[in-house]
């Protein structure tokens, strides 16, 4: 069901985040690449996918904001696990991007919306 305008959209379930997962991953170099029409078929497709568990009326573009939600917090998670905090007079280290390598989507079933939604 879809949340009316202006409510907040429920939070993904465990089985949503994994199909978010698995459609995004064999697609990473097309949706990282210059944008493109294609990328948006692409979030659409993977929004198709996760709306067949029925849960909720997933859009594209609810998806790709979740999929980017996900890697700031994996990245803030590696870099305070590797120690890597860095003066604010530095630009930070490069971290190699999780997308390649996700173990598993059980650390992205934590709220993180609260620290991106202000």
């Amino acid at each position: 069901m879809a949340a009316a305008s202006g409510e907040r959209a429920p939070a993904f379930t465990a089985q949503e985040l994994e199909k978010l997962v698995d459609g995004v991953l064999p697609q990473y170099t097309l949706l990282y690449g210059p944008p493109d029409q294609q990328k948006r078929d692409i979030w659409r497709a993977i929004a198709k996918e996760v709306r067949t568990l029925g849960a909720h009326q997933r859009r594209g573009t609810h998806c790709r904001k979740r999929w980017e939600e996900i890697r700031r917090y994996s990245k803030k998670t590696a870099e305070a696990q590797l120690g890597m905090g860095c003066p604010s007079h530095h630009d930070p280290p490069d971290v190699l991007d999780p997308g390649g390598g996700l173990p598993g989507v059980g650390w992205a079933l934590k709220d993180i919306t609260a620290d991106t939604r202000g």
